[in-house]
């Protein structure tokens, strides 16, 4: 007989990852909120990460999550994460029932991974966090995109042992949000499960682009935040791609414009590239920082599986291309511009030497 995975002891932790501003002092949200901690993470792993700015943790009132798709709202613990390099994470904690099959959480799983309900609840909760630390926040970017990941977090398996989850079809199923009967192909359940880590014979992390499967029988937090961090970086790289596909619409509109030679405006929109580029510069340093901090050897592995998964070295590449494409682009309007003032002024030092040998022959 097949043994069955059972949750005895789980939580189902649902993030929604908001883009806030440049930076967040987070010594000011601490005195703005008096509840606010900073995050303390415990567990065997802890002592190989060692984080240079711990975030500050912040617990807001539970509620009631009505997601389509489920027939009973969802009693969830809401908490919020504020990040130094300027993001906030809202956690949305929702309790397992004891003895809940693994493979029966995949049409729950399926409704939370991408729900409009809840993101959208997750920008109620940012909307708050935000009006309450507003002067902790510098150069707040009201960009409204979110970020979401789910990880099913056990602390306790019964039924069966790790091992039964490294190959499963149950498990691929959950972590696509896959309710068909008809099974997976051979090279989607592989593809799914190829990033399964383990520590100890007893834990589990399996890592998909939109979700994870968490097994920690100590109870650690610190494989989630390492998954938390990762996603926070991805939402940022995504911000600035962003922002530069508008800056590079800009540049294609003074294109087809005459360019101004008295007062031209490249001078400004240069030294504006140059401070989007020290702003990224700033931004990647603080992110790998952060991530830097994790010294231990399996932490590192599961970070970089993170990334590679949430395909951010893609993103970042992406970035950098299109700030050296704006620099570039700058630089040879710029450029244009000051030719057509030297050839304005070789005409004018011309004009007036013409000038001078027409007032001399009339002199003589």
């Amino acid at each position: 007989m097949i043994p069955v995975p059972l949750v005895a002891r789980g939580s189902l932790l649902a993030y929604r990852v908001f883009d806030a501003g440049d930076t967040i002092m987070l010594d000011v949200a601490e005195r703005i909120v008096p509840s606010a901690k900073r995050v303390e993470l415990g567990g065997p792993l802890a002592e190989g990460l060692v984080i240079a700015v711990p975030a500050v943790e912040i617990s807001l009132a539970s509620c009631e999550l009505v997601i389509p798709g489920i027939d009973r709202p969802l009693e969830a613990r809401v908490s919020a994460r504020i990040f130094h390099f300027g993001v906030v994470s809202v956690l949305y904690e929702i309790r397992l029932e004891p003895g809940t099959p693994l493979a029966s959480l995949a049409p729950l799983c399926g409704a939370i991974y991408d729900s409009a309900a809840l993101d959208a609840r997750g920008a109620q909760h940012l909307e708050e966090i935000v009006r309450e630390l507003a002067t902790s926040i510098e150069r707040p970017h009201g960009w409204h995109e979110t970020e979401s990941y789910t990880i099913v977090f056990v602390e306790e398996l019964a039924g069966a042992g790790v091992d039964a989850l490294v190959d499963s079809e149950a498990v691929a199923k959950l972590l696509l949000g896959e309710t068909s009967d008809k099974p997976l192909s051979v090279a989607t359940r592989q593809d799914v499960l190829r990033n399964g880590f383990s520590y100890l014979t007893d834990d589990l992390v399996l890592i998909d682009w939109n979700s994870a499967l968490v097994v920690e029988p100590s109870g650690s937090r610190v494989v989630p935040h390492v998954l938390e961090l990762a996603t926070c970086q991805l939402l940022e790289f995504r911000y600035y791609d962003g922002l530069l596909d508008r800056e590079l619409a800009r540049v294609y509109e003074l294109v087809g414009r005459a360019p101004r030679i008295l007062r031209s405006p490249f001078g400004a929109l240069t030294r504006q590239v140059l401070r989007s580029f020290m702003e990224l510069t700033e931004f990647t340093e603080r992110v790998d920082n952060a991530i830097k901090s994790v010294g231990d050897v399996y932490l590192a592995r599961v970070y970089l599986a993170a990334i590679n998964r949430f395909r951010v070295p893609h993103w970042r590449e992406s970035v950098e291309t299109k700030l050296g494409l704006v620099g570039r682009a700058y630089e040879l309007l710029k450029g244009e511009v000051e030719v057509s003032r030297a050839q304005i002024l070789e005409l004018t030092i011309v004009i007036l030497i013409c000038a001078e040998l027409v007032a001399a022959f009339e002199r003589h």
